[in-house]
């Protein structure tokens, strides 16, 4: 029996030990765990070797902390008979001296330490103290890591350690002085554990009879030196240690001391709100006291008061998110500090809150506020009689400015409210103290960008605005008892300035009293006239009608406005209610989509409009002139109420202007518009605007009285520089600069002409521009007096249109003069002073474009030289760029409104504006279209009519007859007017121009060039013509040509619904027939540029153009203009971008091609394909190569196609390319031919890819004719290229991977075509190999009726001497012969071919021979089944390892569906070459092997069952170490071999183990698991064990770590189960040697873990038990103990 006493254990475990300095963290853990595991049984025999191999510390030894923890786990499994004190002192001291011998803190190394230390405690705990006190005497940098142990004893047993406290505190105390900063936490930690423990022991014991005087005078002097020295540390981890430690020790101190110290513990408690921790938790218990609820704590109560208070500032409203958390904590912990206080000293809270708030101090009154809002819901029977109190305390606080005090107090005086606290004169100094800061304006917030900064944070504006909106809506609609101070007392907060940001609240809040009293409308009113102080309802509709003006205001204040009138309106006449009933809804609707608005430009004006007409409507409807006067009062008194650029001072002006135009009054009319001027500033635009409207408005009803104002403003302005030096010295005349003066009047004056009745305003228009009075307004320089100015001068004009329209026509005189007025103001002055800004600059044109086309729409008619100076002014802002748009839009289009205006009017010249027509640049076009057009087609029209013979100046037929001989003479005519030859119009460049806008994007450009082109063609034919030049046109046709023109024109005009691409083709045809032949040769020459129009429409139009007029007259071209015409759409094909247009212009090729002599254009096209080739890179071209496009053209083409493969086998038949680079790179001997011959050449390939991949279905049908050849060649040449590939010649495989590609996409194998692009280029030869059998495959499935043609060209070409020839076709053979089936006599032509080929020179061809065999198809694989398997037993010894490992696959396949009688013959034979390939290196080798191994199972019957058992027996350790290897296949077919093995062992059991969750896991701890299992069961019940052990110690010294390491565990497996006496003695010594040894040497970490496991195993193992108590021997100790004594 092999023993302990047979194998070194004691060695063995030191081994183990040692292992736990291993670099491999794995190995450490697997050490660690068999330590631990050996402790179990013998923790002596671990801590010997634990402490040998520990001496000399870490600097020897690299993990001590590994050490110490086994050292504790076998201390704590120790037996109390089994304890020695003596080496527990020793290990003691080990540990100790580690501690010690080192400065740092809390390392692995010293946390193990300690706890080992604590172990033997848990033992010894005098033994441990004594160890721990020796270091605690004097100063030492071990104290911090002994007071640490001390804390963990005192934590793991308080029961041993609580009896030793005092001396414990004897001895630290003493040196509690020395301790620096950065260790006092560990001491500080160390007493909370001490005082835990304490409380702990209490639970069972009493704690009196430990806790002696001295132990409280210790405890006393530690808490005292916590409070007052450590508490205040400035390291917050010191302060924070320190609180946490008193916290314990509140509990176990004198009350006295408490009490003392109460006082100093609640600041130091305050003072860590910085912390990490939230200290305010030990407020709450020591305020709730019973020992502190005393009256002895009253004189203090201030003191602590004080103290808490300002911890209310600091944490009541931080809004740092990653603070708020703590803050909001914090603050609720300290208010319920407060309301614990209040409960008992609920006066003197009181009076020290109010104390607080009276003295001002901002933090302190802040917090008062607080803690006030805060208790006065819970205190207010206990306050009830304090209340006047706490009502003028407030009321003393309303002036504060700090803005968290007025936070705090507006949500005070909302607490106050809810409890009865307003009223009276008192109540509404509170309310009014809401509406003041509910005002707080947007512009407010703005300009205050620096807010108050206080403890709690950061309190802005918006935020105390937002408290008093909800606070003034809350006592409004949730407190009844707060309506009769409410109203009728917010009415007077409506019309004073100050209140003005609130009124959108304000209003609300009065719509919700209105509700909530709408059934005593009769108290309403006499409450308000009740009290004086209260505005009177026309001061108030004034007010409310102004704050109308923003629809955007905030808080929806229209709204609100609006929604109080309506309950307002029983203090107003009462003819007024019906109407607003009416109107408000209306209004209301819309301004209530505020998103809407913003979305029309123009919504702020038509809402002024609204304001304005609603107001006159309502003054209509009261009919009450002493009310409207009264009204008229009270807008002339708010004038103060609005700032002079404020935009509701400018609706106040129209309000005014309104009113009074409805008072017939003239003294009270003229005295208001007076006032009207005084009040206004009409230095700001938009306050000179609005004044400017009331002067019109006012005009309405008194022309008269306000055009004498305006004269004696006029006059003003020509005082002397003296005389106003005098009004600005004596203050009686304001100083407005002469500009601002000049534009308001104007103004004025356009507005009272555009507002006045048309039947007076004749005369006085023409007194105003009849004399020099309008010119005394021109000299202004600021940029919006000019636009004042041209605004003015607009609305005159308008004033004379809409009297035109009322019945009131005149004409206005020195209208020219006028418009160079606005053309002079347009323009910017370089002699001015001022200087305008781009913005300013074009606004001001915009405004001039809008002048002067009111300006030429009025009578008298335009000269010509008024004319052009306008045209010439205007038509440079079409090359303006397009941003800003909200700038330029309006200014292009009062621009266009301005020239067709012009077209109205007269006649202009438009070639000036043909290059924004057919400019590149979209916005330019897009801007140009109709106005440029316009005027193009206006000269055109002048140029067809002209003059006639017979006079005539409009269009007329007859200069279509009439001869320019006959009028030669045009000297009498302007030049403009003279009639150009036909070949000066240059049709045909023009044509290829402005037929592309024909099919524009936009509707109205495709109009007008229609009407271009119609012009164009009718002024053709009217010009005179040369004698001889009508030869070769049809004149007739030409006419009905052009008719047919102008009847699409005025399809057009008539219906924009019709198709566009009907319309162009009608217009394509005309054009066709109207051009001659030297036009139409220059229109196709120049067609280049018109193709690459940006505009895509336009572009497939001209392609459409050009494919009709080479279709219609191509047979007019000659073999120069075919060459020339073929070059232009090549360059157009080429410069065009977009894919489709290139397809397009290609077919016009195309076109061009079958319309004339194609050979001529596929010469260009091969040319053209050629050059590309030999100067560009075609392959990265970007959106590909425009060529190759054309190629597909002429592939696609149903005529085109066959002459075009024609023309490229002709090309190609000259020299196979493919087969000339494959002998140049065997021999080196070919030579290309000539370097243009060449070029074509590989165009003609490329061509004929392009042929390949175009698809058309005569293309298509040629190929699919010579299917089987072409397959075949281009299977072979794809093997060449790859040899050539290999030897680094690419590009022939990418020409012809590209031409395989092209075929696929012909003859529709998409399949093919995806294999391809997926592996075409892999050059590996395995890739390329299964390239061509993926390929074959295909073929086969989708054209089986191919197959035979295919592999009998195939079959001859494995003889030709070519190696990659001979491979490729190998490998489609291989693929081939699976669907051969169908063909008898080719399966067996083939099967004879390759194997004949089995013994080629080329080991791909072999294996790929056999490849082929085993796919012969199942239903004839019978029949060959002894051949295939005879020559896969010859190639599983191939030399090549790739032929073995397609061998072995082979055998997998085969064995699959062999019958027994073929297998049986050569079993013994395949068993054993399987057996020799399980131990190959190549994985995938390894993974077929096994698997095959257990498909042999199943012919394991009769002569060669107990011969294939002898070999299962022989695998199985082999299958059962492979079983968790690093490559997953061989893991999953070890599973499947032992699986159906199992049933041929015939081992009662066995199929449980294989199916348990252990054996199919991945997990490498299950496999142990799976391990220990099947060692069991195999020791239990097989008699094998021998011959595994045997087999499994050879696998000790495998290749594979992996394997060696599943030996090992496996072979002490079986051991450490077996009770085999002679197997134990066998093996066990070797076994246990070579763990060892193993452990030493190995340079695995897997290796070394699993040995420390095995040893482990084998240590605990029944049969070796004997060990348990066996130590360590020393046999020298002694003497080195000795010799060291004496050193």
């Amino acid at each position: 029996m092999a023993s302990s006493s047979s194998v070194p254990v004691p060695e063995a475990v030191q081994v183990l030990a040692s292992s736990l300095a291993d670099e491999s963290p794995s190995v450490r853990k697997a050490s660690m765990a068999s330590l631990k595991d050996i402790a179990a049984l013998n923790p002596l025999l671990v801590l010997d070797c634990c402490s040998a191999v520990s001496r000399g510390g870490r600097r020897r030894f690299g993990n001590m902390a590994g050490v110490f923890q086994v050292m504790a786990f076998s201390v704590q499994a120790l037996d109390t008979r089994d304890i020695d004190k003596g080496f527990m002192a020793k290990l003691a001291k080990i540990a100790t001296a580690e501690i010690i011998s080192s400065k740092e803190l809390n390392a692995d190394w010293q946390r193990a330490a300690a706890r080992l230390l604590v172990s033997i405690g848990l033992h010894f705990p005098d033994l441990m103290m004594e160890e721990i006190l020796l270091h605690l005497s004097g100063p030492s940098p071990a104290l911090p890591a002994m007071v640490q142990i001390l804390a963990d004893f005192a934590s793991a047993d308080a029961f041993q350690f609580i009896p030793r406290l005092k001396d414990v505190l004897s001895r630290v105390l003493p040196i509690l002085g020395n301790v620096r900063d950065v260790h006092r936490p560990i001491f500080a930690n160390a007493f909370k554990c001490w005082c835990q423990a304490a409380w702990q022991f209490s639970v069972d014991f009493p704690l009196h009879s430990h806790l002696d005087g001295d132990v409280m005078s210790f405890l006393n002097s530690v808490f005292e030196l916590l409070l007052r020295v450590w508490a205040t540390s400035r390291d917050l981890k010191v302060r924070v240690a320190s609180v946490e430690a008193l916290g314990q020790m509140v509990g176990l101190i004198t009350r006295t001391q408490l009490k003392s110290a109460l006082l100093r513990l609640i600041p130091t408690i305050l003072e860590l709100e910085a912390g990490c921790t939230n200290p305010y938790k030990l407020l709450l218990p020591l305020v709730e006291d019973d020992r502190l609820s005393s009256r002895m704590l009253m004189m203090d109560l201030t003191v602590v008061l004080s103290t808490l208070l300002p911890v209310v500032c600091t944490n009541s409203d931080s809004k740092d998110h990653s603070e708020f958390s703590v803050g909001l904590k914090t603050y609720n912990e300290i208010q319920r500090c407060f309301l614990s206080v209040g409960l008992v000293y609920p006066e003197e809270l009181f009076t020290f809150l109010l104390n607080k708030c009276r003295i001002k101090e901002e933090p302190l009154t802040f917090g008062a506020l607080c803690v006030l809002k805060h208790l006065l819901p819970r205190s207010s029977e206990a306050w009830h009689t304090k209340r006047p109190l706490l009502v003028d305390t407030v009321k003393s606080l309303l002036d504060e400015q700090n803005l968290g005090v007025r936070k705090a107090l507006s949500e005070l005086i909302v607490v106050m409210a809810s409890h009865c606290y307003l009223v009276g004169l008192s109540g509404e100094l509170f309310v009014e103290y809401l509406v003041r800061h509910s005002a707080i304006s947007d512009e407010d917030l703005e300009s205050s960008k620096v807010s108050l900064k206080v403890k709690m944070g950061s309190i802005c504006l918006t935020q105390l605005r937002a408290i008093c909106e909800k606070g003034l809506l809350l006592l409004t609609i949730t407190i009844p008892e707060m309506e009769h101070i409410l109203w009728p007392f917010l009415l007077k907060m409506i019309v004073p300035r100050e209140y003005t940001g609130a009124a959108a609240t304000v209003c609300r809040c009065i719509s919700e009293l209105c509700r909530h009293r709408s059934s005593s409308n009769n108290t309403m009113l006499s409450e308000c006239k009740a009290r004086d102080d209260i505005p009177n309802p026309e001061e108030l509709f004034a007010r409310l009608v102004v704050l109308l003006h923003d629809p955007l205001a905030r808080d929806q204040l229209a709204t609100q406005i609006l929604t109080v009138l309506c309950y307002l309106a029983p203090l107003f006449p009462r003819n007024i209610n019906l109407f607003w009933q009416d109107e408000i809804p209306k209004m209301k609707a819309y301004v209530c989509d505020t998103e809407d608005l913003k979305s029309d430009p123009s919504y702020q004006e038509r809402w002024d409009d609204m304001i304005i007409n609603f107001l006159a409507e309502s003054l209509d409807v009261i009919q009450d002139n002493d009310w409207v006067t009264s009204l008229g009062n009270a807008f002339a008194r708010q004038y103060v109420l609005y700032t002079a650029d404020d935009e509701h001072a400018a609706i106040l002006h129209r309000c005014l202007g309104v009113l009074l135009q409805k008072i017939s009054d003239r003294v009270y009319v003229r005295e208001k518009i007076d006032w009207m001027y005084k009040q206004a500033d009409i230095a700001i635009p938009m306050n000179r605007l609005g004044l400017a409207k009331a002067m019109g408005l006012v005009a309405a009803s008194h022309l008269d009285t306000v055009l004498e104002k305006l004269k004696d403003i006029l006059d003003n302005v020509g005082q002397s520089f003296f005389q106003r030096l005098l009004a600005f010295f004596s203050g009686s005349c304001k100083t407005e600069d002469s500009d601002d003066i000049h534009a308001a009047l104007a103004l004025m004056y356009g507005y009272a002409a555009r507002y006045a009745p048309s039947t007076v305003i004749e005369a006085r228009i023409d007194a105003l521009v009849g004399t020099n009075m309008l010119s005394r307004l021109l000299h202004v320089r600021h940029p919006t007096a000019k636009q004042a100015v041209i605004t003015a001068i607009n609305l005159l004009g308008c004033a004379v249109i809409n009297a035109s329209d009322n019945g009131a026509s005149f004409p206005l005189k020195r209208r020219d003069v006028m418009l160079d007025y606005v053309l002079t103001l347009m323009g910017r002055d370089e002699n001015d002073g001022v200087t305008d800004s781009s913005l300013e600059l074009l606004h001001t044109q915009a405004l001039a474009l809008s002048a002067c086309t009111t300006l030429v729409s009025v009578e008298p008619k335009l000269t010509i030289e008024t004319r052009n100076h306008v045209m010439k002014a205007t038509l440079g802002f079409f090359a303006l760029p397009n941003d800003p748009a909200d700038v330029i839009n309006p200014l292009i289009d009062n621009l266009i409104t301005l020239l067709c205006a012009i077209l109205l009017t007269s006649f202009a010249h438009s070639e000036t504006t043909d290059q924004y027509v057919s400019s590149l640049i979209e916005y330019q076009r897009r801007r140009g279209g109709l106005p440029c057009m316009r005027s193009s087609s206006s000269l055109e029209c002048f140029c067809a009519s002209g003059y006639c013979a017979l006079g005539c100046r409009i269009s007329c037929t007859h200069n279509k007859t009439i001869e320019r001989p006959l009028h030669g003479n045009f000297s009498n005519l302007p030049s403009a007017f003279v009639l150009p030859s036909r070949e000066a119009l240059s049709l045909g460049d023009r044509v290829i121009m402005y037929l592309p806008r024909c099919a524009d994007t936009n509707s109205e450009v495709r109009k007008i060039s229609a009407q271009i082109l119609d012009q164009l063609f009718s002024i053709s034919l009217s010009l005179p013509r040369p004698g001889g030049s009508i030869i070769g046109i049809d004149i007739e046709l030409s006419y009905s040509a052009l008719s047919s023109l102008e009847d699409v024109i005025a399809i057009l005009r008539s219906d924009a619904s019709i198709d566009p691409s009907e319309v162009f083709n009608r217009i394509v045809s005309s054009v066709c027939i109207l051009l001659s032949k030297d036009e139409l040769v220059a229109a196709l020459h120049g067609c280049t540029a018109a193709i690459c129009d940006k505009v895509r429409h336009s572009a497939e139009g001209t392609i459409q153009a050009v494919i009709e007029f080479v279709v219609k007259r191509g047979n007019e071209l000659s073999e120069i203009d075919i060459s020339r015409t073929t070059q232009s759409l090549l360059s157009a094909a080429i410069h065009v971008t977009e894919k489709h247009l290139r397809l397009e212009a290609l077919g016009a090729i195309s076109s061009l091609a079958e319309s004339t002599q194609s050979r001529i254009v596929f010469n260009e096209v091969l040319a053209a394909a050629a050059k590309d080739i030999v100067t560009k890179d075609i392959s990265r071209l970007r959106g590909g190569w425009p060529l190759q496009d054309a190629f597909y053209a002429f592939s696609q083409h149903t005529e085109l196609s066959s002459l075009f493969l024609a023309h490229l086998i002709c090309a190609l038949d000259q020299s196979p390319v493919l087969r000339g680079d494959l002998e140049k790179a065997e021999s080196s001997s070919h030579f290309a031919e000539t370097k243009l011959e060449d070029d074509i050449l590989q165009a003609a390939i490329f061509a004929m890819t392009a042929f390949f991949r175009g698809g058309g279905k005569v293309g298509k049908k040629a190929v699919e004719g010579r299917y089987a050849s072409v397959v075949a060649a281009l299977t072979l040449q794809l093997g060449s290229c790859h040899g050539l590939a290999s030897s680094g010649q690419h590009e022939p495989l990418r020409a012809l991977l590209t031409a395989f590609q092209a075929f696929c996409e012909c003859v529709g194998d998409i399949e093919m075509g995806k294999i391809l692009a997926r592996d075409g280029e892999q050059n590996e030869t395995e890739k390329w190999i299964n390239l061509i059998g993926e390929i074959a495959g295909s073929i086969s499935i989708k054209r089986p009726k191919e197959v035979q043609s295919i592999c009998e060209i195939l079959t001859k070409s494995l003889s030709w001497s070519h190696r990659f020839q001979r491979e490729a076709a190998a490998a489609a053979l291989s693929e081939f012969v699976r669907y051969s089936g169908g063909f008898s006599s080719l399966l067996e032509q083939m099967v004879e071919v390759l194997c004949r080929h089995v013994s080629d020179e080329s080991s791909t061809v072999r294996r790929l021979c056999l490849r082929g065999l085993v796919q012969i198809p199942s239903v004839h694989i019978s029949q060959y089944t002894t051949q295939v398997l005879g020559v896969i037993l010859a190639l599983l010894d191939d030399s090549d390892e790739s032929v073995q490992l397609t061998a072995v696959s082979c055998v997998l396949m085969v064995l699959q569906s062999s019958s027994k009688d073929a297998v049986e013959p050569i079993l013994p034979n395949l068993s054993v070459r399987l057996r020799n390939l399980q131990i190959s290196m190549n994985a995938e080798m390894r993974a077929n092997a096994f698997a095959a191994f257990g498909l042999l199972s199943a012919y394991a019957a009769g002569t060669n069952q107990e011969a294939f058992l002898e070999q299962v027996h022989a695998t199985l350790p082999r299958l059962i170490l492979h079983l968790h290897e690093d490559d997953l296949s061989v893991r999953q077919a070890c599973r499947s071999t032992l699986k159906r093995i199992a049933s041929l062992m015939e081992v009662e059991g066995s199929h449980a183990l294989f199916d348990s969750h252990c054996f199919n896991s991945e997990r490498r701890n299950d496999y142990v698991d799976f391990i220990r299992d099947l060692s069991r069961y195999f020791t239990q019940h097989s008699s094998r064990v021998d011959t595994y052990m045997s087999s499994t110690i050879q696998a000790f010294d495998a290749p594979w770590p992996i394997i060696q390491a599943n030996a090992i565990y496996f072979s002490s497996s079986m051991l450490s189960f077996s009770d085999d006496q002679h197997l134990l003695a066998l093996y066990y010594p070797q076994v246990f040697g070579v763990l060892v040894t193993k452990l030493s040497r190995s340079a695995d970490a897997v290796v070394r873990a699993a040995s420390l496991s095995a040893l482990g195993l084998l240590l605990k193992s029944t049969s070796s038990l004997s060990w348990k108590t066996a130590r360590l021997e020393k046999p020298d100790s002694g003497r080195k103990d000795s010799d060291s004594s004496k050193k």
